[in-house]
C-alpha cells in the first residue's frame, strides 16, 4: 500500500512539474514578448494614418415618380428624368507630404466634388491633378497646405506567388477596414465597366476587397506598396484585383506633368530608376528621360529622393518662376526655362477656322462657373466678325452639338473640324443659361 501511494505521489510531482514546463515553453515571458503584436499589425501601425477614405460627388440620372405615395403608380416607371447628386465611396492613400493622394480613375470621374477623409477623421476638400482612365488610375493634391503622412513604393516586378498581402480601405464606407491573404495570381487580365480596353498585368488577391476599396493600397509585408485594388469578382468570393504598382510609377510623368496640369511647359522629361536589393530595400534614382544618369539631387534647393517628390517640386515652383534649377547627385547645375504650354492644335485650329477659344467641360469645372451642362465645349473667348461671331455665339455659352453630333469632349471637335468649312453650311447647339440655343456656321 506504501508503495502504491509513493509512486502516486511520484506520478503526480512528475505530471505537475511536466506541465509547468510545458506551461513555460508555450506561454514566453509577457513582458519580452507580445505575440499578439505580429508583423501584419505593425505594418497596419505604420502605414494605416497615409490611408484615406475618398468620397465623389456626381450627377446621376433618376426617374422622379410623380406619385411616390401612391401604391398603383409606384408599380409603373413614369416621370421625368432628372439629374440628382450622389455620393460614390473609394479609398486612396498618400504618396506624397505635401498631400498628393493616388487612387482609381473610377472613383473620381466625373465628380463635382471631392472630399478626403484622413485616419484621424478630418475631412478636408480635393481636386483631380491628372488621370488615365485607360490604366484606371488618378493622382489627387489635398487642398491646403499640411505635412501628411505617407506610404513607400514597392516594385511589382518581382512578386512571388503565396506571399503575404494587406489591404486597407475604406469598403461600404467602414474606414481603415483591414484585410490580409497572399498574392494568388499575377499577370491577371479584366475587363471593367465603361473601360474600352481591359486592364492588364493585375495581380490577384484572396485579402478581402469590396466596393470601397477601390483605390486603396495593397501592401507586402514590409508595408510597401505593391498595387491599388481596383476591381473585385461578384460572383466569385475571395478573388480580388490591384493595378501593380510599377505601373503607377511608369505613369506618374504624365500624370503630373505641368504643361496639362499648370499649363506651363518646361524642358525637362523625369523618370525613375527603380531596383530592390534585398527583400525590402527599394532603390530609387531619378534621371532625365532617356539617360540613365547622373541621378538628380534637388529642384530648386527642395530634396528629391522620389519621383513624386520630383513633380510635386516641379508642379509648385513652375507656377512661380521663370527658370527652374536642377541639381544632380555628380555635382551638375542646369537650369531649365519655363513658358507657357501652347493650346492643343484642335484648339487653335477652332481660333483660326471658327473664331472661338473653347475649353472642355468637366463636371468640377461645370460646378465652378454655374453651368447646367456638365460635358461639351466652354466658349472662352469670340473674335469679332468671325464664324463663330456671325452665328451669334458668345463666351459663356457650352457647345453641345454640331451638325448631327454629340460634342463632348476637344476630340469629337478634332473629329469633325476638318470637314466643317466644306459643308458651308453647319448648325450648331449651344447651352445658355441653362436653354438650349441654335445657330448655323456659315462659311465662305
Amino acid at each position: 500500500m506504501k508503495k502504491v501511494m509513493v509512486l502516486s505521489v511520484v506520478l503526480l510531482l512528475t505530471a505537475m512539474f511536466s506541465w509547468a514546463a510545458g506551461h513555460q515553453a508555450w506561454n514566453p515571458r509577457p513582458n519580452t514578448i507580445n505575440l499578439r503584436d505580429t508583423l501584419i499589425v505593425q505594418v497596419v501601425k505604420r502605414r494605416g494614418p497615409a490611408v484615406v477614405s475618398i468620397t465623389a460627388k456626381r450627377l446621376v440620372r433618376q426617374r422622379v415618380n410623380p406619385f411616390p405615395n401612391n401604391f398603383f403608380w409606384r408599380q409603373f416607371n413614369v416621370g421625368p428624368v432628372v439629374q440628382v447628386p450622389a455620393d460614390f465611396l473609394g479609398s486612396g492613400f498618400i504618396i506624397q507630404h505635401d498631400g498628393y493622394v493616388i487612387t482609381n480613375n473610377h472613383v473620381v470621374d466625373q465628380a463635382q466634388e471631392i472630399h478626403i477623409t484622413l485616419a484621424n477623421g478630418k475631412r478636408l476638400s480635393a481636386h483631380v491633378v491628372g488621370s488615365d482612365p485607360r490604366a484606371d488610375l488618378a493622382v489627387l493634391k489635398i487642398d491646403g497646405k499640411g505635412t501628411f503622412p505617407t506610404i513607400p513604393l514597392g516594385l511589382s516586378s518581382n512578386l512571388m506567388i503565396g506571399e503575404p498581402t494587406i489591404a486597407i480601405g475604406n469598403p461600404f464606407g467602414y474606414s481603415q477596414s483591414v484585410s490580409s491573404g497572399i498574392v494568388s495570381a499575377i499577370h491577371r487580365k479584366i475587363m471593367e465597366p465603361n473601360n474600352p480596353k481591359p486592364l492588364t498585368n493585375l495581380i490577384q488577391t484572396d485579402a478581402a476587397i469590396n466596393p470601397g476599396n477601390s483605390g486603396g493600397p495593397l501592401l507586402n509585408i514590409y508595408g510597401q506598396v505593391i498595387g491599388i485594388n481596383t476591381a473585385i469578382r461578384g460572383n466569385a468570393q475571395n478573388i480580388g484585383f490591384a493595378i501593380g504598382v510599377d505601373r503607377l510609377s511608369t505613369l506618374i510623368p504624365r500624370l503630373m506633368n505641368p504643361a496639362t496640369v499648370n499649363k506651363i511647359d518646361i524642358p525637362v522629361h523625369l523618370v525613375a530608376i527603380r531596383t530592390m536589393t534585398g527583400p525590402d530595400h527599394v532603390h530609387q534614382k531619378i534621371v532625365v528621360a532617356g539617360t540613365s544618369g547622373p541621378a538628380v539631387e534637388s529642384i530648386d534647393n527642395n530634396r528629391t529622393p522620389t519621383l513624386m517628390d520630383a513633380y510635386a517640386t516641379l508642379l509648385k515652383v513652375t507656377l512661380a518662376q521663370k527658370e527652374v534649377t536642377v541639381k544632380f547627385r555628380n555635382g551638375t547645375v542646369r537650369e531649365y526655362q519655363v513658358k507657357p504650354a501652347p493650346p492643343p492644335a484642335v484648339v487653335l485650329a477652332s481660333e483660326k477656322i471658327l473664331g472661338m477659344g473653347l475649353d472642355q467641360v468637366t463636371p468640377a469645372l461645370a460646378k465652378k462657373y454655374h453651368l447646367v451642362a456638365q460635358s461639351g465645349l466652354l466658349v472662352t473667348q469670340i473674335n469679332p466678325g468671325s464664324v463663330a461671331a456671325k452665328a451669334g455665339i458668345k463666351p459663356g455659352d457650352v457647345v453641345v452639338q454640331i451638325g448631327p453630333y454629340r460634342v463632348r469632349t476637344l476630340n469629337d471637335l478634332a473629329a469633325l473640324l476638318p470637314y466643317m468649312p466644306k459643308a458651308k453650311v453647319v448648325r450648331i447647339v449651344v447651352v445658355r443659361k441653362g436653354r438650349f440655343g441654335v445657330g448655323y456656321l456659315r462659311f465662305p
